[in-house]
């Protein structure tokens, strides 16, 4: 009798439940998909970026024969090379960040012939908070923080001990964009405008200038 009960029992009990199974497996999946589309732009980050550097502004500079001179400062089209690393939070397509940033310039500099004084912008540093918003592997953010740069008048070596170079510092507002093409990897594009300021020890007066940056990155994320 009991056998006769399974015969009709088992497809009316088993069936269901195999189907029911890939129907898990399916929600599991969905689920997964949801989970890494979630954290796809989380975690900490650590890349390298190349670009392009405009600046322009007034100087109040120290002369190679005494004496400081104030003049504009607009300097050829430069480039720039450096490294960043931060570390982002995801909520819903919502991105929370902050990040530093270091890079090298190079030709950012005026020269003034037959002034024997060159100016140059020789690096700056950055700090920043960024807010942004994820579609897909897309990234678009904006971001707001703080800079540092170092400001050179050379050569240095007919100073005589005398102050040739100072640290400027100010705000930086930027905005970009992120592609990741991998799990970990990703790509780039980021335009950033600093206004620094800072006076050398002999000056009267500030020199005031705004660099701004067009630089690709590539970054791993961890």
């Amino acid at each position: 009798m009991r056998i006769v009960l399974w015969r009709f029992a088992a497809p009316v009990f088993i069936f269901p439940l195999l189907q029911f199974i890939p129907d898990v497996a399916n929600a599991q999946n969905g689920a997964t998909g949801n989970i890494a589309n979630y954290s796809a732009f989380q975690g900490a980050y650590f890349g390298l970026e190349l670009g392009a550097a405009f600046s322009d502004g007034t100087t109040d500079y120290p002369l190679v024969s005494g004496g400081t001179s104030n003049a504009p400062f607009d300097p050829g089209n430069g480039r720039s090379f450096g490294a960043l690393a931060g570390y982002n939070w995801q909520r819903g397509d919502i991105i929370y960040g902050a990040e530093v940033r270091y890079s090298n310039l190079t030709d950012v500099l005026q020269k003034n012939p037959p002034a024997l004084e060159t100016r140059e912008v020789l690096e700056f540093a950055d700090i920043r908070g960024r807010v942004g918003y994820a579609k897909g592997d897309f990234l678009f953010y904006g971001a707001l923080g703080w800079s540092w740069a170092r400001f050179r008048v050379h050569p240095s070596l007919f100073f005589e001990g005398r102050e040739s170079q100072t640290t400027l510092d100010g705000f930086n507002i930027g905005l970009g964009m992120e592609y990741n093409f991998s799990e970990r990897w990703f790509v780039g594009a980021d335009y950033t405008y600093r206004d620094i300021s800072g006076r050398f020890d002999e000056a009267s007066r500030d020199s005031d200038i705004d660099l701004s940056t067009i630089t690709a990155r590539v970054a791993y994320r961890f």
